[in-house]
């Protein structure tokens, strides 16, 4: 068991500190691949990650990402642009679109999350302490994000189906 943390701070403190924080590395993500021309923007390379992990047509992107329909409509209207997904009927569901990644959307997906990862890495090249400290805590964090969007789905989806 470890020891516990002296200087740890309260739950209360320790969320404020993460609301200053998320949106301050969400720009410095957003910044590293608008600085490469080209480059998928961070929300159209989140939209590309959910569709190559198998989520493919736009309710359920939408529900997931936690956005309006339109908006992601209008992500996906940018990505088709460029060639990076592709739109067809879903087969099962006339009423529904499926979408995929085509091939030079899979490479520009490995492109942003490479850029996304090298300035992650530069960041975490700046923390103090004990590497494994920092790879507990952004497990734990992750986890922790994990369960409560797995939760808030389920609600979603079981609120919004008929009885």
């Amino acid at each position: 068991m470890e020891p516990p943390v002296e200087d740890a701070l309260p739950a209360t403190a320790l969320a404020e500190e993460l609301a200053e924080l998320v949106p301050r590395l969400y720009r410095l993500l957003r910044t590293a691949l608008d600085e490469e021309p080209g480059s998928a923007s961070l929300e159209q390379l989140r939209v590309m990650a959910r569709i190559d992990e198998g989520l493919h047509n736009v309710s359920t992107l939408a529900l997931v990402r936690q956005m309006r329909m339109s908006a992601v409509t209008a992500i996906l209207d940018v990505l088709v642009a460029r060639g990076w997904v592709i739109r067809e009927p879903d087969p099962d569901d006339r009423r529904r679109t499926h979408v995929g990644l085509t091939d030079a959307g899979r490479a520009a997906l490995a492109r942003g999350r490479e850029l996304t990862t090298r300035r992650m890495r530069s960041i975490l090249a700046h923390a103090a302490g004990d590497p494994a400290e920092a790879d507990r805590a952004v497990r734990s964090l992750a986890a922790a994000v994990s369960l409560f969007d797995a939760e808030r789905v389920g609600r979603t989806a079981g609120s919004t189906q008929q009885p």
